[in-house]
């Protein structure tokens, strides 16, 4: 085998209920540089339409990609170009995962980028559909439709009494967490969050670590949200707008943002919570502000509610969310289909 690179960090890409994790396996030195040319060339590049990626895709992408090939190299493999791969080698890498099993949603994500990857160095067309690699099709069949609800109050846990509790650990993390929780917004959209600049009027502009870089506006409606406005606006630095010392970089306030999330027991581990569990929370309660019930994930019928209102709804609802598709609405909180009792 040819000099090695240093193995790839493996990401969240892995889902939390794999053992397994790719990027263990040291990748040989020339397909390492090789796959660093083409997503140096490419990173911008979305896959079908005529737009950039974020740096959240584009970090993804590396990680699945170089995944990809450290699981190659640890089965066995022996390419010595990245150009040599073949169906063969696709099939090899996600029959293994698909042993060591990784989910449905993991498994077809990575299927999808390896898809675009093979674009990208000439092979067009290599890469079929998601099926064809692996044994079992449920393996690659995911669900849209959220089956748990993931918000805090869904997991009996009292919001305020856990604020409260984050508050005395740090009270800038508190407020960013208030934040995801009055808004709906990302840990990173409420981490890059500039409430003096952002809150205009009656509305907040998220317009930084949004994915996709696709900015949005959401109402102020209520007191809650009028308050930790308030409360932000007071604890940023004067002078940048941002959360958190200055000086400090995203990555050391990202840092320290999830070492407090650990203290304070917000983790799927100890309470079955996190940070993202309160955008879920700002789902569901605006979902049932502008349907009059509850949503679906917490009992509701919404077959009493008129389909064109429910579509209209959910259009705000995912414009809020910054999303584009309607559909996606069903992995917050829930289908408009009624459970089979």
């Amino acid at each position: 085998m040819t000099d090695e690179s240093e193995s790839v960090r493996p990401g969240r890409i892995e889902g939390r209920n794999c053992k397994y994790r790719s990027g263990m396996h040291r990748i040989p030195k020339q397909c390492n540089n090789q796959i660093e040319i083409v997503l140096q060339k490419n990173k911008h590049q979305a896959a079908h339409k005529d737009k950039k990626v974020g740096q959240g895709s584009q970090d993804k992408r590396r990680t699945v990609i170089k995944g990809f090939f450290s699981d190659l190299f640890y089965l066995g493999y022996k390419i010595e170009s990245i150009y040599n791969l073949k169906e063969k080698h696709l099939m090899a890498v996600f029959h293994f995962l698909e042993e060591q099993g990784q989910s449905p949603a993991t498994i077809q994500n990575k299927i999808s980028i390896m898809r675009v990857f093979c674009v990208w160095i000439g092979k067009v067309g290599m890469v079929g559909d998601s099926v064809v690699y692996v044994k079992e099709k449920s393996s690659v069949r995911r669900s849209m439709v959220v089956k748990e609800d993931k918000s805090w109050a869904g997991k009996g846990v009292d919001v305020l009494a856990k604020l409260a509790e984050v508050t005395n650990a740090d009270e800038t993390i508190a407020l960013v967490l208030e934040l995801c929780w009055a808004f709906g917004l990302r840990v990173q959209e409420a981490l890059k969050l500039r409430p003096g600049v952002s809150h205009v009027g009656e509305f907040v502009w998220v317009l930084e670590g949004t994915k996709g870089e696709r900015p949005r506006v959401i109402p102020v409606e209520n007191a809650i949200q009028r308050n930790v406005l308030a409360k932000s606006k007071a604890i940023v630095d004067k002078k940048t707008g941002f959360f958190g010392k200055r000086g400090k970089s995203f990555k050391q306030k990202h840092t320290r943002f999830y070492t407090v999330m650990v203290a304070c027991g917000i983790t799927l581990r100890d309470d079955g919570i996190t940070a993202h569990g309160l955008r879920y929370q700002y789902m569901h309660e605006s979902f049932k502000l502008l349907m009059g019930i509850e949503p679906p994930i917490r009992g509701g019928d919404i077959n009493q509610v008129e389909k064109y209102k429910y579509h209209e709804a959910s259009q705000q609802l995912m414009e809020r969310a910054g999303h584009t598709r309607v559909s996606i609405g069903a992995s917050y909180y829930g289908s408009r289909r009624r459970a089979k009792s």
